[in-house]
């Protein structure tokens, strides 16, 4: 019988064994597909600009997944070495060369990959409908995106995943081959020792962590730009998160070990020493857990605070319906009989005044002096009360000013502010001010104009000297009936007015263009938080099993001189629990601290976010964790079909 002819046969018997991997592969093969087909799909190219965010977000998206399944991959086949060891070491007893078994194995693992493939496939095709039609509905796209199927990603799909199957049955086909006998047989047998306790990375490691956060939540005062800031507290939280895996935990537990109170209540004599033990060689796939699980916590909530921004931040953008400066009463005229012979209906209209002037700040390299807008308090009330954000009474408590203060609304088209200068001395037409705060406020909106200077809000009585002196402008804003389907009355409008593309805004032309940009990143998101659930649970789910091979003899031993199945579950429970729950939540907390970076940097808050991101990763990992210890538990108790001798 041929090598294949035996990979074909190991394969059939072990199928209840590859089942979860199969799954997985399946699923991140179609998903992996879709991707590939957004990049390659003709029918988008309609789009024009808008296709070029889809392409961005989907290339991203592609390569991250890549990279989560090798992740996956390696642990899946660690794990089934480990599992069917003893069936290696016995084909060698046997007289079968290490290279004919090693042979048999990599076409085993290539075979898996490939029906994984051969299956992932047309399930991706099946579903690149619907998974177009979501992606259409995220970005309010008008067009009906036709069913197409790309031959170059069905070509590139097969060569890159193909070319990871293959190297992975080269990795199994070297691990099997330079196994020795003598070691595959006493794998379970051998000792392991306690990690070495290192205080001195350890303390670095929580340091390290503490100081990601602390620059997390304080990041427009360190004097670095966003990137900057970003890449170094990326960095502080992977060194952190590996000293604390590595370190850190090995010093807690040794303390708690060492206390009897603590140690020799129930079962959990057994479950400490096990994760003690095991954290010499189980510390990287612990750190690697919890930054997965940062990484899924962060796509999740940071997709839903995508799509709170486009739906707040277009309301700050386009603070009405229809909004315009610099016309002439002949011309507003026309333009409310336009809106009123449209199908819409006028809610209200609105003027806000202000003021263009110069403002001068140190601006962290020197004097800089550039162009503002200015208003006054009661300009901002009365224009609040019309727009009504949903915290706009809140809003007017923080503007209680005085003479020598002044607050700044950033203006409505900036994503990242930079550097704050609240507290700071500004010098605006020949006045010094203290700027009190600075927010994002619906007043101006993004007036091509005017709409990219900031404006600054003096009391009233200071507002009435600089009008003395200057040329006083207006915004006419109007706010009517179904404003996100009235971008045929803006198109009238702009017939009319005069320089249309520096003096109009429109809510419709706002909502349109932020979901083209922001829908394609929503959804692609919420797509990649599914991966890198697949990817952290399936990591762990072959991790922790692992464990559960080496530790059946043990449990073994246990329930032989008195241990009961209750007193094993309590055990199992406890050790699974600090092997899965706790970097989880230590990366679940890693997320939060990001969401709270880019609260700080754009001046929005994603509270609902992180509590919808934080309710649904507990669930999932609540039913994860369940699942799993269940599984460890029937391993341990009751073995795994065939494998229960292994």
């Amino acid at each position: 019988m041929n090598a294949f002819k035996i990979s074909w046969l190991l394969f059939k018997n072990n199928l209840k064994l590859y089942q979860f991997y199969l799954r997985v592969l399946i699923i991140t093969t179609a998903i992996y597909y879709n991707f590939l087909a957004v990049n390659n799909n003709p029918y988008m190219q309609v789009l024009n600009q808008q296709y070029s965010y889809v392409r961005a977000a989907s290339s991203l998206c592609s390569m991250i997944l890549l990279l989560t399944v090798l992740s996956f991959m390696f642990h899946a086949n660690n794990f089934f070495y480990k599992l069917r060891y003893k069936e290696i070491g016995t084909y060698i007893l046997m007289g079968i060369p290490g290279s004919k078994v090693g042979t048999v194995f990599a076409l085993e693992s290539i075979l898996l990959g490939g029906i994984s493939i051969i299956t992932g496939l047309p399930v991706g095709m099946l579903f690149s409908k619907l998974f177009f039609m979501l992606l259409g509905k995220a970005m309010i796209l008008d067009t009906q995106i036709p069913f197409y199927i790309p031959l170059k990603a069905i070509s590139t799909l097969l060569l890159v995943l193909g070319g990871i199957i293959l190297l992975m049955g080269l990795k199994n086909y070297w691990m099997v081959r330079r196994s020795k006998l003598i070691e595959i047989l006493n794998a379970a047998k051998k000792e392991q020792s306690l990690p070495k306790i290192k205080w001195i990375r350890g303390i670095m490691g929580v340091a390290c962590i503490a100081a990601a956060y602390y620059m997390a939540l304080n990041i427009l005062d360190l004097e670095m730009d966003f990137i900057q800031a970003t890449v170094l507290i990326l960095v502080l939280i992977c060194i952190g998160t590996y000293f604390f895996f590595g370190s850190f935990l090995a010093i807690i537990l040794t303390m708690l070990i060492q206390k009897k109170k603590v140690i020799y209540k129930g079962s959990r004599l057994v479950s400490f020493s096990n994760t003690l033990f095991r954290l010499g060689t189980h510390y990287r796939s612990l750190s690697m857990t919890a930054i997965l699980c940062a990484a899924t916590f962060a796509a999740f909530s940071g997709s839903m605070a995508l799509k709170y921004f486009a739906d707040t931040n277009t309301a700050v953008e386009a603070p009405y319906s229809i909004s315009f400066t610099n016309q002439d009463e002949a011309t507003n005229q026309k333009i409310k009989e336009l809106v009123q012979e449209s199908p819409h209906r006028i809610l209200v209209e609105h003027q806000s005044h202000f003021l263009t002037g110069k403002v001068t700040y140190n601006d962290g390299s020197g004097e800089k002096t550039e162009t503002c807008l200015i208003t006054s308090y009661s300009e901002v009330k009365k224009s609040l009360m019309v727009t009504r954000p949903g915290n706009y009474q809140q809003i007017l408590k923080g503007f209680d000013l005085r003479d020598n203060e002044t607050v700044s609304i950033l203006h409505s088209n900036l994503v990242f502010s930079g550097i704050s200068r609240a507290g700071e001395p500004h010098v605006i037409q020949g006045k010094s001010y203290t700027l009190k705060k600075e927010v994002k406020i619906p007043f101006i909106g993004e007036l091509q104009g005017i709409g990219q200077y900031d404006t600054y809000i003096i009391t009233d009585k200071q507002y009435d000297e600089l009008k003395e002196n200057g040329e006083e402008m207006m915004l006419y804003g109007i706010n009517i009936t179904d404003p996100e389907d009235s971008m045929s009355l803006v198109e009238k409008i702009a017939g009319v007015m005069k320089n249309p593309r520096d003096n109009l805004n429109s809510f419709a032309g706002q909502y349109q263009y932020k979901y083209y940009l922001i829908g394609a990143f929503y959804f692609m998101g919420l797509v990649m938080a599914v991966v890198f659930v697949i990817s952290t649970f399936s990591t762990m789910y072959f991790k922790i099993l692992s464990d559960a091979i080496l530790d059946r003899e043990q449990y073994k031993i246990l329930m032989k001189i008195g241990m009961t199945e209750q007193e094993i579950e309590k055990s199992i429970f406890t050790q699974v629990g600090m092997a899965f729950i706790l970097p989880a939540l230590l990366g679940m907390v890693h997320g939060i601290m990001a969401i709270k970076a880019l609260e700080s940097f754009i001046h929005y808050q994603f509270t609902g976010s992180i509590l919808v991101g934080a309710g649904v990763l507990i669930l999932a990992m609540a039913g994860f964790y369940l699942f799993i210890s269940r599984k460890y538990q029937n391993m341990v108790v009751k073995g795994w079909g065939n494998h229960e001798t292994a």
